[in-house]
């Protein structure tokens, strides 16, 4: 009986050791050599809808809400107010997932932050990922002061790019990098784009550790708006 005992401790404690470590993943973006070939056999950052799809739920929306372009644009205006400073939208896109808004500091021109809306709910929020953990002046770990208006970052634009290009010939995704990024502060935003140049995703590139950062969780590409 001890011996089972033992043996059903052992087995609890590496189950709950294995989850914490995809937790930490998860929530970091933080790759790991026993990750990588994960599934597809190729190195990357854990994805959102892998650790769902190992837990059983879904990140396919049971039924979406009316929201347009139009509405998602009032939404974003709106959240905006709370920051009291300012900010103006640069871009909407929408996925299949979810709509994505790119958010620019009118002084500047440099990217403040990026925002998502659920279309099952309407929700507005931060987006996860790099603008979370990497956004050193809006994101959850700000090291910037919300008044220093630059940043020197370690890797240029034209250096960013060519780690995206890397980073996708490696994983095999058939996607190929935009001409320009988006500056943020700790980091660059790109579009990818398929064999036809037309956009299929995005990535981040971290400004100083060259971290390539894949936004998986946005489903497909359906239509944008970009405004100046």
């Amino acid at each position: 009986m001890k011996s089972l005992k033992k043996l059903l401790i052992s087995s609890i404690i590496l189950i709950i050791a294995g989850f914490l470590g995809l937790g930490i993943v998860f929530f970091t973006g933080v790759s790991s050599p026993g990750l990588n070939n994960f599934n597809t056999g190729r190195s990357y950052v854990f994805r959102a809808e892998d650790f769902c799809n190992m837990m059983g739920s879904s990140l396919q929306p049971s039924e979406n809400i009316n929201l347009t372009l139009d509405s998602v644009k009032e939404l974003a205006e709106d959240y905006l107010k709370k920051y009291n400073r300012k900010l103006k939208i640069s871009e909407i896109m929408e996925f299949s997932q979810n709509y994505y808004i790119e958010i620019i500091e009118e002084d500047t021109g440099i990217g403040a932050m990026e925002l998502l809306v659920d279309k099952t709910t309407g929700n507005i929020f931060l987006e996860f990922g790099p603008n979370m953990m990497w956004n050193l002046k809006y994101g959850m770990h700000p090291r910037m002061n919300r008044s220093e208006t630059s940043i020197n970052m370690t890797i240029d634009e034209d250096k960013a790019l060519k780690l995206a290009e890397a980073y996708l010939n490696k994983s095999n995704l058939n996607e190929y990098v935009d001409d320009e990024a988006e500056r943020f502060y700790g980091y660059y935003t790109i579009h990818t784009k398929d064999k036809d140049n037309n956009i299929s995703g995005m990535l981040s590139v971290n400004g100083f550790t060259g971290q390539v950062w894949y936004h998986s969780w946005h489903g497909f590409f359906i239509g944008m708006e970009e405004y100046h």
